[in-house]
């Protein structure tokens, strides 16, 4: 599977600029033959509490990137707001390259200390799904911190994809718990982050892949995104070769 990871400089709160902004960077990947484009958390906005302004009233964006999906023939990953007694709903949207859903993750760990709890409620369900012979997971941001849901999602997961705007300030976290959850799960694991500034925030360049090793995977650069290759043979020939998960004691650790 190739997949175009992007490095998006969201613009605050503007969502006919971004879609601009995304709509080049699916070009160029289907350009690139990607199978699947990422794009980072709540994606047409930025990470704002703002929810009355920024959440979606009547499915637009899904029907927006549905309709990219299926003209350009690409999958795409994105996120959106939605509001649900009177809190709002922090998603992250999968959709195949007919455009339709193939899955739609709510954020299960609200950032209590980024405030996001006070304007979010926290989902109650894990997603996995299939796309293209890979079990697939998906998890936002904070999420990331949480090696229990990880844990949780199938043994057979062969790839987790989670979308974030993760702060410049905790860098050093990110790709230490990005890798540690590759290795934890022998699976790949895509984090795509935003980069730029969003309410005085700062963001750097720091999309990344790890192996079911816990290698940081080559990219290709393009002009607008940048691209890897996850291999499913590959994956299944590790964890036959060194089966660590199967020593797991789930009785144990949730009793």
């Amino acid at each position: 599977m190739k997949v175009a990871m992007t490095d998006m400089d969201i613009i605050w709160e503007q969502k006919e600029e971004n879609k601009e902004q995304c709509l080049s960077m699916i070009k160029e990947a289907s350009e690139q033959k990607a199978d699947v484009i990422l794009f980072p958390e709540m994606t047409l906005t930025g990470f704002s509490m703002d929810v009355e302004n920024i959440r979606d009233k009547k499915g637009e964006s899904i029907r927006f990137f549905s309709d990219l999906a299926k003209k350009i023939h690409i999958a795409i990953g994105f996120g959106y707001v939605t509001e649900e007694e009177k809190k709002g709903r922090n998603h992250f949207c999968f959709l195949d390259k007919e455009g339709r859903v193939s899955a739609d993750y709510e954020k299960i760990h609200p950032f209590t200390y980024g405030g996001e709890n006070r304007f979010y409620a926290g989902g109650k369900k894990l997603c996995h799904f299939s796309f293209e012979d890979f079990t697939c997971g998906l998890f936002i941001c904070y999420d990331l911190r949480f090696p229990e849901v990880f844990q949780s999602l199938p043994e057979a997961t062969d790839v987790v994809f989670l979308i974030a705007n993760w702060p410049k300030a905790r860098m050093e976290h990110w790709y230490t718990l990005l890798q540690a959850r590759a290795i934890e799960m022998q699976c790949y694991v895509v984090g795509i982050n935003r980069i730029g500034e969003g309410n005085g925030i700062k963001y750097e360049k720091s999309s990344v892949t790890f192996s079911p090793e816990g290698k940081r995977l080559s990219e290709v650069e393009g002009e607008r995104n940048r691209y890897i290759e996850i291999d499913r043979d590959s994956r299944l020939r590790y964890v036959e070769e060194f089966p660590t998960r199967k020593d797991r004691r789930p009785d144990i650790y949730f009793a």
